[in-house]
């Protein structure tokens, strides 16, 4: 006897210990799944009422602020007096971007108990469990009586579950209708009777059950189900909206309010009369229609790229089951003038790009880029004109393309940070290198674009002008492709599937566009490796903190070598390919301080620009998704874009400076490296102090045979009638 009370005490005391885990990890969102899934709500950031007064206004816009002439009131906005006045407090409210769905789809919004309507709670209780506060969360009564029928049944006709019982099955209990599961079912609800409290009961009955169907979601939980049938939040349910949820809660789908609204309101007033036996005024309540209509579920999929993005960091940062489960309110980086004007410019002149040159694949040419804050690293903005869903491809994070010559910084990197022997510094931005077709690994003998060579060429000018023979020496002078390669991976890229090959420091690795708009950040950045988070901070339906920010990271490149590859940079928008950047075909570019590098992989699959201002760096991508020749250059195509895109980004802001380096910059001739003389093509070139070259040159080396002015673009040749103006339809 004595042994058996024992083994009963240590079975019951194993329920219990269970039981209270159960409940504490519900309780604090520590755990999801069908029954208990809380979907994520993502939102942009807020904006600062200390911006310039255009960009207040284009924010308020944005935000939907209503439009009246003096904006003095909260929530309105004056475009011709530039005026307006944040909704709540000092700056404008974060906005909804979407919420990010489980694979149960199940929809659900905490409603705090406190908050729930007294009526919505007694009628669940009348309904379902009318001696729920008597009881110890099983009914002896209830037992008793579903115990007779069930025996004269010949098995488990009644149930006689309380509402602790169906909040049991709801978190993970048996669903078969036996003996057995039901004997262990009110064991653990006396023991989640105990560990929760009434009050913890009733807040997860709340949340908890299934009451309709948007067409794949499942409406769960009283706050969502009043929002789906009526449109409103729980706290303003009528009494007999509350009866009519209660009533349909053992069948949902059988008695949807919607779709059997006779049905609906025969069991609505039938659990109104018990409520009218309780004390409750229920005349009224009996008289209001049955007026249930589908109010669709509105994920609120606003900028789609981004939302994705959010979603992939979430999920690479904490368990699928927080994500999808744990009720987490994440406010992003999203600048929502950078991303929605951004995204808009973009698509509208990425038409009238394919309408010069004719759609060359069978879908449309397509754009996408990263914008990142400099001083964090922090992605403000993404950019992917094929995307529609946030569920579909995308193709900043996940498209890997090769990005030409818009890899080439990273040689010079590499290159500017090599020491040598006695720990001096090997090369300068002036050092010289044969710029003549020649083998290298293998018998490769790579070209110049357009065939254009020069007997020798300076560092800087192999970057401004591209020349590839320089690139793929200065990477064999730096310790060849394996050095490239662990480099590259120091700095954030994926390097597990970069060739080992003289083409890696072309560009003939496969890289994302995220990857490469990382990089340019380091380059703005100081030198700090960026993580390009989209998460300013995440908290879940309990209240607690799952994510921080991601701060900057440790420096990947030492100061005075990121700023002279920034300079270098720099010359490529003022001497070199990326001079569209500034402006084509009749669109202003960006006009203030940028730095940059255009890439064209073989046969014009990809083109690129890569860089940024004192305000954002990224990348930017253009090119069919199954890879096919676009028919222009990056200088054609992606400068432009790159230079249009960022002057609709930066609109309404001041043009910040590039932080100043502490470096030495001189006239030096692009061939020699030596003072530039007037019989040279001269660069201004950044170096540390006191590594600046002496000597002039003598210019002896004569006329380049080609320079960048000679060089027509695709747009010159569109204005001498060479090729077809831009047609209206891209598909012509």
């Amino acid at each position: 006897m004595g042994v058996a009370l024992g083994r009963l005490l240590m079975g019951w005391n194993a329920v219990r210990q269970d039981m209270q885990a159960l409940a504490d990890d519900h309780r604090s969102h520590a755990v999801s799944h069908p029954g208990w899934s809380f979907p994520a709500r993502v939102w942009s950031a807020p904006a600062s009422a200390d911006l310039p007064a255009e960009r207040r206004v284009r924010h308020a816009e944005l935000r939907g602020y209503r439009a009246v002439c003096p904006a003095l009131e909260p929530g309105t906005v004056c475009r011709a007096q530039m005026q307006a006045v944040p909704r709540v407090g000092s700056d404008f409210e974060p906005v909804l971007l979407g919420r990010i769905v489980g694979p149960d789809a199940e929809i659900r919004t905490h409603l705090p108990l406190v908050q729930a309507p007294k009526h919505l709670l007694d009628a669940i209780r009348i309904a379902e469990d009318e001696r729920f506060y008597s009881h110890f969360g099983v009914d002896p009564i209830g037992t008793l009586r579903a115990t007779l029928v069930n025996l004269r049944g010949g098995g488990v006709r009644q149930g006689a579950s309380t509402l602790t019982m169906q909040v049991v099955r709801g978190l993970g209990g048996r669903r078969d209708r036996t003996f057995g599961r039901k004997t262990e079912e009110m064991a653990r609800a006396i023991a989640l009777d105990q560990a929760f409290g009434k009050d913890g009961v009733m807040q997860v009955y709340l949340d908890m059950p299934y009451l309709g169907q948007d067409g794949p979601l499942s409406i769960c939980g009283f706050e969502e189900a009043s929002r789906y049938y009526w449109g409103r939040p729980a706290t303003e349910m009528t009494l007999a909206q509350a009866a009519t949820l209660a009533s349909i809660l053992p069948g949902p789908a059988r008695w949807a309010p919607d779709k059997f609204p006779e049905i609906a309101r025969e069991r609505r007033d039938g659990l109104l009369r018990r409520m009218g036996e309780a004390g409750w005024d229920v005349d009224a309540a009996l008289q209001e229609p049955m007026d249930a209509s589908p109010h669709p579920v509105d994920l609120g999929e606003r900028a789609a790229p981004y939302l994705a993005a959010v979603r992939n960091e979430l999920l690479a940062r904490l368990p699928a089951e927080a994500v999808y489960g744990a009720g987490l309110n994440v406010v992003t980086r999203m600048d929502l003038v950078a991303q929605e004007d951004g995204a808009a410019l973009v698509a509208e002149r990425l038409r009238f790009l394919e309408s010069a040159i004719g759609r060359r694949g069978p879908e449309p040419l397509r754009a996408a880029g990263v914008l990142l804050d400099p001083v964090d690293g922090a992605l403000v903005a993404v950019v992917d004109s094929g995307m529609a869903a946030s569920t579909d491809f995308l193709r900043p994070m996940m498209a890997r393309r090769q990005p030409g010559s818009s890899f080439k910084p990273v040689v010079s990197a590499l290159a500017l940070q090599k020491r040598d022997a006695s720990g001096h510094y090997a090369f300068t931005a002036a050092s010289v290198w044969p710029n003549t077709p020649r083998a290298f690994a293998e018998g490769w003998v790579p070209r110049n674009v357009g065939g254009h060579y020069t007997p020798t060429a300076t560092l800087a000018d192999g970057l401004a002008s591209s020349h590839n023979i320089v690139s793929v020496g200065l990477m064999e002078a730096s310790g060849g492709p394996t050095a490239l390669r662990d480099f590259a991976g120091v700095l954030g890229f994926d390097v597990s599937r970069f060739p080992v090959e003289p083409g890696l420091a072309l560009g003939q690795a496969e890289v994302t566009i995220a990857e490469m708009g990382r990089f340019a950040t380091v380059v703005a950045t100081g030198g700090r490796q960026v993580e390009g988070s989209t998460v300013a901070g995440v908290v879940d339906a309990a209240g607690r903190e799952r994510l921080s920010p991601a701060a900057l990271g440790p420096a990947v490149m030492d100061v005075e070598t990121t700023a002279v590859v920034r300079e270098l940079m720099r010359l490529v928008v003022t001497q070199g390919t990326g001079g569209g950047a500034r402006g084509r075909a009749g669109f202003g570019g960006y006009d203030g301080p940028l730095f940059g590098k255009t890439g064209t992989s073989d046969d014009e699959k990809d083109l690129w620009f890569v860089g940024g201002s004192g305000a954002y760096a990224g990348a930017l991508w253009l090119g069919y998704d199954e890879p096919t020749r676009v028919g222009a250059a990056a200088s054609d195509f992606a400068a432009p874009m790159f230079g249009w895109w960022f002057r609709e980004v930066h609109e309404g802001l001041p043009r910040q400076p590039l932080s100043e380096p502490a470096l030495d910059f001189a006239w030096v001739c692009s061939q020699t490296g030596r003072h530039a003389s007037g019989e040279c093509r001269g660069l201004r070139v950044p170096f540390r102090p006191g590594t600046a070259p002496a000597g002039l040159c003598d210019g002896l080396h004569g006329p380049e045979p080609w320079t960048l002015g000679d060089h027509k673009s695709l747009w010159d040749e569109l204005a001498e009638g060479q090729v077809a103006e831009p047609s209206a339809d891209p598909t012509e």
